[in-house]
């Protein structure tokens, strides 16, 4: 047995707008297809064939939703006590993913990547933050570098491109 510690430097990119909490979330939904997306679906596909056309299908602005969880929620579990929003929508597209785990498996780690959404305490609009995709999914490459810095780059401005969408006033 052999144990590794491999320190990186991740860029976290945040966007502040003021909108309210409620909009931005509306937004997101639209653009990642929450409604229709077919992210837990994917699990049932048999080939790349049915992959493609799930996706195809049911693809947002370059993303499917997969999950959110309501952090505000869980903690008013805790002590009864209303927060602002505290969401993480879990959003990715398969086929975005699929070159990029191929040049670097350890990308997997923060594939399908995440978007945390937060209602500003003093109200004046919500906050979108995320991993900056090349920060974490770029991290001990080989050979195939120069390729996954191609699709890596692509990735970021994607979802920059979302999270501009979502927080333009």
């Amino acid at each position: 047995m052999s144990k590794t510690v491999t320190p990186f430097i991740a860029s976290l990119v945040q966007f502040n707008t003021t909108l309210p909490f409620a909009e931005v979330i509306a937004r997101l939904d639209v653009e990642v297809n929450k409604v229709a997306s077919g992210g837990a679906k994917i699990r049932l596909v048999k080939n790349q064939q049915e992959l493609e056309s799930l996706v195809e299908e049911t693809v947002g602005t370059d993303f499917l939703y997969f999950t959110e969880f309501s952090h505000h929620k869980l903690l008013k579990l805790a002590d009864g006590i209303d927060r602002p929003g505290i969401v993480v929508y879990t959003i990715g597209n398969p086929l975005f993913g699929q070159p990029i785990m191929r040049c670097n498996p350890l990308a997997a780690f923060n594939i399908p990547p995440r978007l945390l959404v937060i209602d500003k305490p003093d109200g004046t609009g919500t906050t979108v933050s995320y991993h900056l995709p090349s920060s974490v999914m770029g991290v001990l490459v080989g050979e195939n570098e120069p390729l996954l810095q191609v699709e890596l780059k692509a990735l970021d401005e994607k979802i920059e491109k979302l999270a501009r969408k979502i927080t333009s006033v």
